[in-house]
């Protein structure tokens, strides 16, 4: 009775196929990244292509599915766990990208209502803001009716995203 042998080291045909479907999965998580982005994480080149493609393929007679298939090939050349570290960098500087267009947007909204304690509070915490402009910019939003509104306040904002 001989028992069959095999080498431990080798993975199991189970476990090949989980780690394709993970890669596959990771791919598909490539997709959904703007191409400027892609640029920014460790891909190959062929790789890189075939997610650009991706976007382009109709979802007709499984042409997406098929390149996904593909994608997740080219990324069993890849080195998952780089991939991986900087997709969660991109997704934490998302994050605070995020956050700090938020607090623009409550401190603009925050002048706009209160005006002046506002945009003292603001200059005190905050000191390379200039209360001169900060006070303009509060009269012309005031001063000004739709499409004009709106131009000022972008400027406000933009003003405090520049200098926050």
């Amino acid at each position: 009775m001989e028992e069959d042998q095999f080498d431990e080291s080798e993975p199991s045909k189970t476990q090949l196929k989980k780690l394709a479907t993970e890669l596959q999965g990771l791919g598909q998580q490539l997709t959904a990244f703007k191409t400027s982005d892609l640029d920014r994480l460790p891909l190959s080149d062929r790789l890189r292509s075939a997610v650009v493609e991706f976007k382009r393929l109709p979802n007709s007679h499984g042409a997406r599915r098929r390149q996904l298939q593909f994608i997740g090939k080219l990324m069993r050349e890849s080195d998952k766990e780089k991939i991986e570290s900087a997709i969660a960098k991109l997704n934490s500087s998302t994050i605070q990208v995020n956050q700090t267009e938020q607090l623009i947007l409550e401190l603009a909204e925050q002048v706009i209502d209160k005006g002046d304690t506002a945009i003292n509070e603001l200059v005190a915490y905050h000191s390379n803001l200039k209360r001169q402009k900060l006070r303009q910019l509060y009269r012309e939003i005031h001063r000004a009716s739709g499409k004009d509104r709106v131009k000022f306040e972008k400027k406000l904002q933009t003003y405090l995203q520049s200098l926050i």
